[in-house]
């Protein structure tokens, strides 16, 4: 078995898409609540172990992660699945500049069908401000899409779009991009993925998960 370096390549748009940011202090939580899952543990009622890669990976170069990964999985191939190629998606988080910053990212629950936000909430945020002009900002969300019960994605898009009805001074309006937890039929556990979040910079901004 040998671990190599497999990329996954799109579009720009779309590797903007699959990157979408949120809140600081949400993403914080998430961070916080991946740490403490032991290595051992069955991610989403799979069998299917995640293990993190915080030491490796946080704060520091693409490549120098990879290479790190790289490393751990010859040690350990079985965590793995014993892959004979591990796949890095690497994905660019999305800047205010790039294209798509006015899509707004709806996480759904594992059902796929209804909302449960990043934290599994409800609660969906959006990371700008938007702008009627230079000199004309404000905040929008955060938005509640659980009202005692989930609300489906068609209602949670309609509830969030109904409260921005502007377009801002791009003349583009506010959209909804949905996104699925790992282990969804239409995001399926691959255990020889690793998901890298990286900046303009190719530095890592979040801790990569095989999933």
């Amino acid at each position: 078995m040998k671990a190599a370096r497999t990329l996954t390549t799109a579009a720009a748009s779309v590797a903007l898409i699959c990157a979408l940011p949120t809140s600081t202090e949400a993403m914080e939580k998430v961070e916080s609540r991946n740490l403490n899952m032991a290595e051992d543990d069955v991610s989403r009622e799979l069998m299917h172990v995640s293990v993190s890669f915080k030491e490796e990976c946080l704060h520091k170069p693409k490549d120098e992660c990879i290479d790190a990964i790289n490393a751990r999985v010859l040690e350990t191939p079985a965590i793995f699945g014993n892959p004979h190629v591990v796949n890095y998606d690497v994905r660019k988080i999305r800047e205010e500049t790039d294209e798509g910053y006015n899509l707004v990212s709806l996480r759904t629950n594992m059902d796929t069908t209804t909302i449960g936000g990043l934290l599994g909430d409800g609660m969906i945020w959006y990371p700008y401000e938007w702008c009627l002009a230079a000199d004309n900002c404000y905040t929008i969300g955060p938005w509640d899409c659980d009202v005692g019960i989930p609300l489906t994605k068609e209602e949670c898009c309609k509830m969030i779009k109904d409260s921005v009805p502007t377009a801002d001074m791009n003349g583009n309006y506010l959209e909804c991009y949905f996104e699925y937890p790992v282990g969804t039929s239409e995001n399926p556990v691959q255990t020889n993925r690793i998901i890298i979040h990286t900046d303009a910079n190719d530095v890592v901004v979040h801790i990569p998960k095989n999933e």
